[in-house]
Formats: structure tokens, C-alpha cells, sequence
């Protein structure tokens, strides 16, 4: 069984992580009780609504200052409500603090299996009741810590084996995936998306995705994991990669929305699967003779929420510089109002900011906060 856990974690780590145009209509319908919004290729928005997004960067972090504030690897990101930046460095096996303003005041953490350490952190989050979570997929648990880094308490994710991108709503409920292994009579290893509730006993399922070939047979390194983000209300947006879809339920998981979009898909070239194993890390290295690329890519690679429940969806389609890729933006109904040009990773939006997770020159991570201010 730790086979499964140790291959599925080294893909987790391996692949974490402009103009407008009025074209087509938005076609909206209910389908068995679901609000289906069907949305045309090029931006359609409602008359009136905000559709130019303006960045302005106000600081980064991770250059120019001591080794301290660097970062080797950013697995894990949150702000609280003042400003503070929380980032977790996967590869130091540290929580780094950062004030408002990007000073670095605190860091805490060790590698280790005792109470409070770590051996690989994969996700960090500030609950709604002000703790902070580690998710160490090696210690197999969840760390809570008081916003000053004090150890408080540790939840063994044992009976949700393999448990990864844990995520807290505001109930205390966690939405993560697992692994479930074959049961009798079954040879399929299923990659499953859930909410459990606080002691991780199961409520629901979300999605599931079979990722037997991740233990035998060729790779396809698009297709094994489920993403998802908590929106209004713990309400839960995850993906459909088959076509361009993303699914929305309730906080009890009954389905209310599917938002739709027709799309051209880009495909895989040479040059891409060069720039992939580039970055391969090291612990992939024993399956990387079983990667087989797909012709084309996904709908798309993944989308964050802001404050105001717009979706922004990170597709497959290139700028001109490195890292640089076109975000579809959909209002909070699902409608799509806008396409932007942006270089880096959306990671967290919050009281009128966006935090990215970039690159400089030397490829080295960094975080870039810019203000955010919508205009019509």
C-alpha cells in the first residue's frame, strides 16, 4: 500500500500546481434541477459588468534578501485576515512568515516525525477558526499550529489513506482526495475526491478517476488528479478535464451548477514534453520511462476563486513569455466575462490582492502581491 501512497505523492509534487471580444451568446438552462451555463469561445459578458482586470505589483518576495527569506520549494500558501503571509517551503520543511508589507518576522519548523515537525508538507491553510494546517503526506497527518507557530495538535489521516490537498470549509469539514485500493473482486485503483467530516470520517464523494496506471502500465501525467476550490457558502467547485466543465455542489454535495465552455484544445508539442522532464523533480525519476503524452492537452489546468466568487481558469494556451498563460474569468454566476494574459500562478486572492507564485531569471520561486481593482 505504500507503494500507491509513494507514487501518487511523487505526482502531486511533480505536477502541482487579455483582450475581449463579443462573440456567441451565453446559453442558460436547468437540467434535472442543475443550473447548466453554456458559454461560447471568445468573452460575452452582461452589459454593465466589470471586465478589465488591473494588476499593480506591489512587492515579491524571495530575491535580493538573505537566505532566510528565499524559498527552495512553495508547496503551501494563505494570508490571515491582516495581511500576513504564511508560506510553506516543502523542501526546507518550514512555515515562513511574512507582515503586510513582506517582512519576514517568523519561521518555525523542523524534519522530523515528532510532534509539530515534518517530513513532506504538501498543503498549508488558516482556518476560519484561526489555526494553521500542514498537510505532511510522509507523517501521514495533519499539524495545527497557532498563528505564532506553537504546535497545538496532530489528526492522523491514516483511515483516509493517502490523503493530499486537504482543504478546511467553515464548518471545520475537510474536502480532500484519497486513494482507494481494490476491494474484493475489484483490480482498479481509484483516485477519489471527498468531504469528511472533522475526524475524517467520510460524508460524501465528490469525484473519482482511476490512476491504476500510475502503478502499472504508461502515464498519463494529466489525468490523476481531481481539482477543487471551496466557494460561497462551502459550496464545492471541481473540475471535469474531459471536456471543459467545471461541476459546483452544495455544501450537503448535491449538485447546483455546471459551467460549460467551447474551446479549441492546444496540443503537446516536443518543445512541451522537453520543458516537463526539465522539471521533473527527482522523485519522479522511477516512472518517468512509463510518461506518455496525449495529443492534445486537457480543457484546461486548473482555476482559483476570488473573494467575490469569480472563477479564473488557467488553460493550456501561451503567452509570449515564459510561464505566461491565458485565464479564462467567469462572474460569480458562471457567465464569461473576460480573457487575461498573466505569468505566474494564481495561488491566493484576498481583501483586494493577488498572491502568485512565480520565477526570476535564475529560475528561483518567488511571490508577487499586486493590488486588484476591476473596472467596466
Amino acid at each position: 500500500m505504500r507503494k500507491y501512497l509513494y507514487l501518487t505523492l511523487v505526482f502531486f509534487i511533480a505536477f502541482s500546481v487579455l483582450s475581449q471580444a463579443h462573440g456567441e451568446k451565453i446559453q442558460v438552462k436547468t437540467v434535472d434541477g442543475v443550473k447548466v451555463i453554456e458559454n461560447p469561445k471568445e468573452p460575452a459578458p452582461p452589459k454593465g459588468a466589470l471586465t478589465k482586470l488591473s494588476l499593480k505589483e506591489e512587492f515579491s518576495l524571495g530575491q535580493g534578501g538573505t537566505d532566510e527569506e528565499m524559498f527552495s520549494e512553495i508547496s503551501g500558501l494563505d494570508v490571515d485576515n491582516d495581511g500576513n503571509i504564511y508560506i510553506l517551503d516543502r523542501k526546507e520543511r518550514k512555515v515562513k512568515i511574512f507582515d503586510s508589507e513582506g517582512k519576514l518576522f517568523k519561521q518555525f519548523g523542523k524534519e522530523g516525525q515528532g510532534p509539530g515537525e515534518m517530513s513532506m508538507p504538501l498543503s498549508l491553510q488558516i482556518t476560519s477558526n484561526n489555526e494553521l494546517v500542514v498537510g505532511d503526506a510522509l507523517n501521514q497527518r495533519l499539524t495545527f499550529y497557532s498563528l505564532q507557530g506553537e504546535f497545538l495538535r496532530a489528526l492522523s489521516t491514516a483511515k483516509a489513506f493517502g490523503l493530499s490537498l486537504p482543504v478546511f470549509d467553515s464548518q471545520g469539514n475537510i474536502v480532500g482526495q484519497q486513494i482507494v485500493t481494490p476491494g474484493s473482486g475489484e483490480t482498479r485503483i481509484m483516485q477519489e475526491a471527498r468531504k469528511y467530516d472533522g475526524e475524517l470520517n467520510p460524508l460524501f464523494t465528490i469525484a473519482s478517476i482511476d490512476i491504476t496506471n500510475i502503478i502499472q502500465g504508461k502515464i498519463n501525467p494529466f489525468q490523476f488528479i481531481i481539482f477543487y476550490q471551496l466557494g460561497k457558502d462551502d459550496s464545492i467547485f471541481f473540475s471535469n478535464l474531459d471536456e471543459y466543465e467545471i461541476k459546483v455542489l452544495n455544501s450537503d454535495g448535491k449538485p447546483v451548477k455546471r459551467i460549460l465552455k467551447e474551446y479549441d484544445p492546444v496540443k503537446v508539442t516536443e518543445k512541451d514534453k522537453e520543458e516537463f522532464f526539465e522539471r521533473l523533480p527527482g522523485e519522479a525519476a522511477p516512472v518517468k520511462d512509463r510518461i506518455e503524452f496525449p495529443k492534445e492537452y486537457p480543457a484546461y489546468q486548473n482555476f482559483t476563486l476570488d473573494e467575490q466568487g469569480r472563477l479564473f481558469v488557467r488553460t493550456f494556451e501561451r503567452g509570449k513569455k515564459e510561464r505566461e498563460f491565458f485565464f479564462d474569468v467567469f462572474d460569480p454566476e458562471g457567465q464569461y466575462i473576460a480573457k487575461i494574459l498573466f505569468k505566474g500562478e494564481p495561488r491566493v486572492w484576498k481583501t483586494q490582492r493577488l498572491y502568485a507564485v512565480d520565477e526570476d531569471e535564475d529560475g528561483f520561486q518567488i511571490l508577487r502581491v499586486f493590488s486588484v481593482r476591476w473596472e467596466k
